[in-house]
């Protein structure tokens, strides 16, 4: 059902929304969003407290543009940030699962002020001539510069290289920073282009250092314990990421995809408090966002924080739980992995009974995932109970192929 979108300055809570101009204000705060969010803010104003599906949405922000099932999730996450709302006790936007989105508080309509003080009053006809021949002479200079592309086009172009950089291989990674350069060739300053290619950046340090005598790594930790980041060409890689980050969250301070960029590029670099702070910072601002409490982890791994680094894997699953159904392309290839590592890290702690707890509950969401399936079937010889295992271990062959199988072992 199409509605009507507000495009006229209004109030909605303790902000001031500007739609012209991108801006929302609350006192002394200014903050400038992203087209499309934006966008979305005019369509639920527009609503009036009905509900927008996710085909309402995609079909008028982006409009003959094929986008994956997450994006229109994504742009509401971005939304809650920048007016500091929370998914679970929500103060503006309500999220109704398989329904769609709405706003709670009601918008009132307000008259853009005149931002220049005495600006009605009647201008001198020198100082009228003056502002007629500078207007004529900006519009001169404005025909030879060509046109700049449309925003529409680099966030199209940024979620393919999100997409794309989410796959975790050496071909899409490449293919993800070629993508985030040009968008940063059409637009210097589109914050999310910025983060996503400083991910991707310190991705192709730890995963594919540029010297053919290294392997790649399979953690920051792992990375960190070699000196990855020392060598010459890491140094500058890095160092490019950092400042393609630094400056997305100058410009973004609020975005928590921003400070995670921050966050990892400082750990590949060593700078391990400041990444922790950065962290801290981005859950902050957005309390759902369970990469980095993935990446948090890990800081903790890396600082010989053990029981710091189960607790934060622990809340990022629960929290991938929660946020399922608004992101599933996004959570479902990791959330059973995460749910594999905790039980592994429960056995390293010497909590075998609490790990099987972990195995199982990661089985019920992903039935054959082969790195808890392995390690549950371990762990239930250890116990006595081969028979169980062997099913485990029989069923995991059967399903996924001879490479994926574990060991079935004769009974005594």
């Amino acid at each position: 059902m199409k509605k009507r979108a507000i495009s006229t300055p209004f109030k909605l809570g303790y902000w001031t929304v500007f739609p012209d101009t991108g801006r929302i204000t609350r006192g002394e705060e200014t903050i400038v969003l992203e087209p499309k969010v934006m966008g979305l803010l005019e369509l639920l104003a527009g609503a009036d407290g009905a509900v927008l599906s996710r085909t309402d949405i995609e079909s008028q922000l982006w409009a003959n543009v094929f986008v994956g099932e997450d994006t229109v999730a994504r742009t509401v996450s971005r939304l809650r940030r920048a007016l500091g709302d929370s998914a679970q006790n929500p103060s503006y936007i309500e999220t109704l699962p398989k329904r769609g989105y709405r706003l709670i508080v009601p918008i009132e309509p307000i008259e853009e002020k005149t931002a220049t003080t005495g600006a009605h009053k009647p201008k001198p006809r020198f100082a009228m001539a003056l502002a007629a021949y500078l207007a004529i002479a900006a519009l001169a200079i404005y025909l030879l510069i060509p046109a700049p592309q449309s925003n529409s086009e680099a966030e199209s172009l940024t979620a393919r290289a999100n997409d794309l950089y989410m796959q975790f291989t050496r071909s899409n990674n490449e293919a993800a920073i070629a993508l985030y350069e040009k968008v940063l060739a059409m637009d210097k300053d589109y914050a999310p282009a910025q983060a996503g290619l400083a991910n991707a950046l310190v991705q192709r340090v730890i995963r594919w250092p540029a010297s053919q005598d290294l392997e790649g790594a399979g953690s920051l930790g792992e990375a960190l314990e070699r000196d990855m980041h020392e060598s010459e060409p890491a140094t500058k890689i890095l160092s490019r990421a950092t400042a393609l980050a630094e400056r997305a969250v100058r410009l973004a301070p609020r975005d928590a995809d921003a400070l995670k960029a921050l966050g990892f590029a400082y750990t590949a670099q060593n700078r391990i408090d400041e990444a922790e702070a950065i962290y801290e910072r981005a859950l902050s601002v957005d309390e759902d966002t369970w990469e980095v409490m993935i990446n948090l982890s890990e800081i903790h791994t890396i600082k010989g924080e053990a029981a710091e680094s189960i607790t934060m894997l622990e809340q990022a699953f629960d929290t991938m739980a929660r946020v399922y159904h608004q992101e599933p392309q996004r959570v479902g290839p990791w959330q059973a992995a995460v749910g594999a590592l905790v039980g592994k890290k429960k056995e390293e702690a010497g909590a075998p009974q609490e790990a099987e707890i972990w195995y199982r509950r990661t089985l019920e969401i992903s039935p054959f995932e082969p790195e808890a399936t392995k390690r549950l079937a371990a762990l239930l010889r250890q116990a006595g109970d081969v028979a169980q295992a062997n099913r485990l271990c029989t069923t995991l062959q059967e399903k996924l192929g001879a490479d994926a199988a574990c060991p079935v072992s004769v009974a005594p």
